[in-house]
């Protein structure tokens, strides 16, 4: 993709819109920053490079002056000068499908509502562990685009990716895809729950064999996907044994199509709840898929605490236990924070010889 003196619009002018103010810039194309903000702090190298800023709002003449128009993932796609913009055949795209553009690393994308951070970190450490140069990004924290912005060594590119930047994505292809879940969440950004749904699945919307999708079959959500999805299919499970995939019966078990084998044993992990249970399967079976040594896995697992917010103990007071679980904003989340709490049994009451 050649961007030399093309006229690139960037919607939104946080993180995501610095990092690919930066990299438009190094593109050598024709940039303008937009941003509903009245006043933007802009780094004194974009002034005299020449970005154009445009505040107070996304103008409908400075859209429709555009060849590309980059939006952050807070940018809805229906605001009137984007449509306008589509209608008349600009392309409009997120930050993680320009990046991707660029890419040449094998990228591994994790989605769903919960546990997206968990099982991303869960990842980096796994990859690490067994001596994998990885970068890992998205929604977690450092944009797609710094990686292709930058000196480019990993191995791995690793991303959490949101529904919000799944929504305007054209050719972004992961070599591995990861649904944890499905549940009702950002229903102030989507008309319904089906549309969230649908944002959700388009990160299987250009993946062929030999790409692989790694699902949670236990969601039905999830499974109401599956006649969409094109790549190789790794099922993961924690309520039944599975033929080929990955399940737990008390055992961490990695079953491949191909007849490789590996297991460890519960105990091996430091992450609890069923929550956990679900995000571990998930991301040793992409270690799996990746010829990771079943060892290096193991190990990696044994010594992954863990994230601060996600039903982090932070005291134990006469037997109380409290827990700071912060990061859990949607009711899914907060089912399986409860879920993941081992609660004794009441003690037997004795009746009183003397009823009143």
């Amino acid at each position: 993709m050649d961007l030399r003196n093309k006229r690139a619009l960037v919607v939104g002018f946080g993180l995501t819109g610095m990092a690919t103010t930066r990299f438009l810039q190094q593109q050598h194309a024709r940039v303008t920053i937009t941003d509903t903000a009245r006043m933007l702090t802009v780094p004194e190298e974009f002034v005299e490079q020449g970005v154009a800023v445009e505040t107070g709002g996304h103008q409908m003449a400075t859209c429709l002056a555009q060849d590309l128009i980059i939006v952050s993932p807070g940018v809805p796609l229906t605001l009137q000068p984007l449509l306008e913009a589509r209608a008349r055949g600009i392309e409009v795209i997120s930050e993680i499908e320009l990046a991707f553009r660029f890419l040449r690393t094998p990228l591994i994308a994790v989605t769903g509502t919960n546990g997206k951070t968990t099982t991303t970190s869960l990842l980096e450490h796994i990859f690490t562990a067994a001596g994998k140069r990885v970068f890992v990004g998205g929604n977690i924290g450092t944009p797609l685009i710094e990686y292709v912005s930058g000196s480019r060594l990993a191995d791995y590119v690793i991303c959490e990716i949101s529904s919000f930047q799944l929504e305007a994505i054209d050719s972004f292809r992961p070599a591995i895809s990861v649904l944890l879940n499905i549940t009702e969440d950002h229903l102030d950004r989507y008309a319904g729950f089906d549309d969230y749904i649908d944002a959700k699945a388009r990160i299987f919307m250009n993946q062929r064999p030999p790409d692989s999708a790694v699902l949670n079959v236990d969601d039905p959500q999830v499974v109401r996907l599956l006649p969409r999805i094109r790549a190789d299919i790794c099922s993961c499970s924690t309520a039944r044994p599975l033929e080929a995939g990955a399940y737990y019966d008390g055992t961490y078990r990695f079953k491949h199509t191909d007849g490789r084998q590996i297991s460890f044993a519960a105990d091996d992990a430091l992450l609890t709840g069923a929550h956990n249970t679900e995000n571990i399967l998930a991301a040793a079976s992409v270690a799996f898929l990746c010829n990771l040594p079943c060892e290096e896995i193991r190990a990696a697992v044994r010594s992954f605490a863990g994230l601060h917010h996600r039903m982090e103990l932070i005291a134990d007071i006469g037997g109380v236990r409290f827990y700071n679980d912060s990061k859990g904003t949607n009711v899914g989340a907060c089912l399986k924070s409860l879920e993941s709490l081992a609660v004794p049994d009441p003690p037997e009451t004795t009746k009183s010889p003397h009823p009143e």
